[in-house]
């Protein structure tokens, strides 16, 4: 019956150790030499497996070795069940066991020992980890869609009550056999036409996000020049950059290249939004330039600025900025981002809190027989 014990140890999965009743290790299987990495011989005669191991416990804090899970069954008599501590191996490799020690008696009662046993959990303590990394990313996931969607209901709210009450008051004034001078009626219709083009963006937008997010962002390429694409995007605006009463400058030399003019214009507006937003008012420089085989647009504020734990977080679908205090769906960057990677280009944040952000977008130009495919970076 012995001899049938040791062979079934001798097989187990598991780590198996025998303390006698000193607490001295007297007898251990492979399993345990090779979980632990440590020769037999190198284990027997000490007083725990963990003394080469360099244990630590779950919150990173060294692993007490009077806590070892075989000592404390000894001097208590009952089991330790499911204690999981870490270990550092040579070359620094992290590990993760699951001890369980029961008390050993003789027939007469008397205490004759503890075997401990252990397993590597490592892998499922990693996939646990992944599996509790995921439902995080899905729950802040849909977190962020619920926000995004009471945004948009709001945005879409707020014109469309404009646009009812102008209606209401035009059929009002109609209905009660009041005159409308030509005046106050196109002042009226104006306004409305307004509205409707502010409601036809929105649904533009969403439009886009529903294309972005599968994948379908369709590219109608063709000959553009960067810099008077962006200095006509700010003569459109300039009636509005003036009410804001903030400065924008722009310093620009021709650089043409085959790209969506409709979709760089978003890059280049959805840009200068961010900026106008969380500039704190103050002074916005647009540059536009070649650099090698890339055209580079960069837009420049002295504003809010960005903490560098969160530039890549403002890129994300829904994100913004945790600063200023303004309102949005987080999309703008977002939408910049991918735009510029279907163009087959790069963005890339430089900024510091309470001094400003520079936003810089590189896109490649046509190649020329003489400088053929560019590459990043040249």
């Amino acid at each position: 019956m012995e001899l049938h014990y040791r062979l079934v140890v001798q097989g187990m999965e598991e780590g198996v150790v025998f303390h006698d009743q000193e607490g001295v290790i007297r007898a251990t299987n492979p399993s345990a030499e090779r979980i632990l990495r440590i020769p037999a011989d190198a284990l027997l005669g000490r007083r725990s497996v963990l003394e080469r191991c360099n244990p630590f416990q779950e919150d990173g804090n060294p692993f007490p070795l009077e806590r070892c899970p075989a000592l404390v069954c000894l001097h208590t008599g009952q089991s330790e069940r499911g204690l999981i501590i870490g270990i550092r191996r040579a070359g620094g490799e992290l590990s993760w066991l699951s001890f369980t020690s029961h008390p050993l008696a003789r027939a007469d009662g008397s205490r004759a020992g503890v075997v401990t046993s252990f397993r590597d959990i490592t892998e499922l303590r990693e996939r646990e980890t992944q599996n509790t990394r995921r439902i995080l990313e899905v729950s802040n996931t849909v977190r962020l869609h619920d926000a995004f969607l009471a945004t948009a209901a709001h945005e879409l709210r707020t014109p469309l009550t404009a646009l009812r009450l102008q209606m209401q008051n035009l059929l009002h004034r109609v209905s009660s056999g009041a005159g409308l001078a030509v005046e106050v009626l196109t002042t009226k219709l104006q306004a409305s036409v307004r509205q409707t083009e502010r409601l036809n963006a929105l649904i533009d937008l969403l439009l886009d996000v529903s294309r972005m997010t599968v994948g379908r962002i369709e590219l109608k390429r063709t000959s553009v020049d960067l810099a008077e694409l962006t200095r006509e995007l700010l003569a459109h605006n300039a009636d509005e950059l003036a009410a804001g009463g903030i400065e924008v400058t722009l310093e620009a030399e021709p650089v043409t290249g085959e790209w969506d003019v409709a979709r760089l214009e978003q890059v280049v507006g959805n840009l200068l939004s961010n900026a106008l937003k969380y500039g704190n008012r103050k002074p916005v420089h647009l540059k536009v330039r070649r650099e090698g085989a890339f055209a580079v647009l960069t837009v420049t504020d002295t504003g809010l600025g960005v903490p560098a734990s969160e530039h890549r977080r403002i890129f994300e679908r829904f994100e913004r900025a945790h600063h200023g205090g303004q309102s949005g769906m987080g999309l703008g960057l977002w939408i910049v981002r991918e735009i510029v990677d279907a163009h087959g280009g790069s963005i890339e944040l430089a900024s510091v809190p309470e001094e400003g952000s520079t936003f810089t977008v590189r896109l490649p130009l046509p190649p020329t027989p003489e400088a053929g495919v560019p590459e990043e970076g040249s």
